[in-house]
């Protein structure tokens, strides 16, 4: 069994940038845009998010190397400043991690950051031999996608330790150059960070009193393609930058998960607690919907409170999004042992899960 530690969060702090902020750079960038007026009017349920850079330097045009040059480096100062809590979070050393599973979609370059966070973490005691598993076009799925894989090695290798970590610059892809409806609006959405926690499972496989410090019981994982949706989100590398592009009416793809989720989870199970990534309120609002609960973000009964108050503080932050919420939900103490589901989609249109159970990682196991 499985045992996923509360995940580290780091945020670049210091470029705090509020939606009135963008709102005023659109003013100056598009300001002959149609659709300038109508996107400002719209409620994107984000407040605040926060750039590696200043708004001033991830406004201003550039050529793809000089705008993934800083992307890439405030990336990287997160990664690390992630991992570091994380193995703080389970009481470990980087002598301890033998797989390190990452997730990195928007600042391409080889070698990637999983090289780049082991070279570090080498240093610190690593060992150079570490297991690694990249990936780096899971995009906002990422989270979903690395827990249950690295559920999956912990499940087949007793007492080893994985390390996942997510760190994305999505700022990367706000293009000032464009200013058609959907351009304008993913200005509004995207944030950066880093989020990072250890997956683990008992050495004894008799053993089933989680670890100390845990979170959650990782009992089985999930992902799905659905087909004919390759072109429903795209990040396309152009000679200006990244491009983030999607279809009109994208966020409702969510709704053809429900049937292939259905038949993966188990006949009448129902989640007490959903950890569903806020890729936006109209993404929110259909994963309510497919999962059987109210919509609305303030009725009783929407397990989704969490991922809206994320979603307004940080913005839509990618693949880190979910743990995000894993680290918040546990902070949150929900009651131990309630059934937990951890859901998010992604480009491709592709979706990913976690099934499992909500620990209470201040609980002290008792001694056998």
């Amino acid at each position: 069994m499985a045992y996923a530690f509360p995940p580290s969060r780091e945020f670049p702090l210091k470029n705090l940038i509020t939606t009135s902020d963008i709102h005023s750079e659109m003013d100056v960038s598009a300001k002959d845009s149609p659709f300038l007026e109508r996107v400002k009017a719209m409620d994107v349920g984000v407040q605040t998010r926060y750039f590696v850079e200043p708004l001033e330097l991830v406004a201003r045009p550039g050529s793809m190397e000089e705008r993934n040059t800083w992307a890439k480096r405030g990336m990287r100062k997160l990664a690390i400043r992630a991992a570091l809590g994380a193995l703080d979070r389970a009481r470990l050393l980087p002598k301890d991690i033998h797989h390190v599973v990452t997730s990195n979609s928007v600042n391409p370059g080889t070698p990637g950051v999983d090289v780049y966070v082991v070279n570090e973490l080498v240093k610190l005691g690593m060992s150079p031999s570490v297991k690694r598993t990249p990936a780096t076009t899971l995009g906002c799925v990422g989270g979903a996608h690395t827990l249950g894989t690295a559920a999956d090695w912990a499940d087949t290798h007793p007492g080893q330790n994985v390390l996942v970590l997510i760190p994305e610059s999505l700022s990367a892809v706000y293009q000032t150059g464009c200013h058609d409806l959907d351009s304008l609006l993913w200005r509004l959405f995207f944030g950066d960070s880093a989020v990072a926690c250890v997956v683990t499972s008992p050495s004894n496989a008799l053993d089933d009193r989680p670890p100390r410090g845990a979170c959650m019981r990782i009992v089985d994982s999930w992902q799905y393609v659905i087909p004919d949706t390759m072109t429903t989100y795209e990040l396309d590398h152009l000679s200006d930058g990244l491009h983030f592009l999607s279809e009109r009416g994208a966020q409702r793809m969510v709704r053809k998960l429900k049937a292939p989720l259905e038949e993966w989870l188990p006949e009448g199970w129902r989640p007490e607690t959903v950890i569903g990534h806020p890729g936006g309120p109209a993404v929110l609002r259909n994963m309510a919907d497919i999962l059987g609960y109210p919509s609305g973000p303030e009725e009783p009964g929407n397990p989704l409170k969490l991922s809206w108050e994320r979603l307004a503080k940080i913005g839509n932050t990618g693949g880190a999004a979910v743990c995000d919420l894993l680290a918040e939900t546990a902070e949150h103490a929900p009651k131990p042992g309630s059934e937990t589901l951890l859901l998010a989609l992604g480009p491709g249109v592709t979706g990913g899960a976690v099934r499992g159970q909500m620990l209470d990682p201040n609980d002290i196991p008792a001694v056998a």
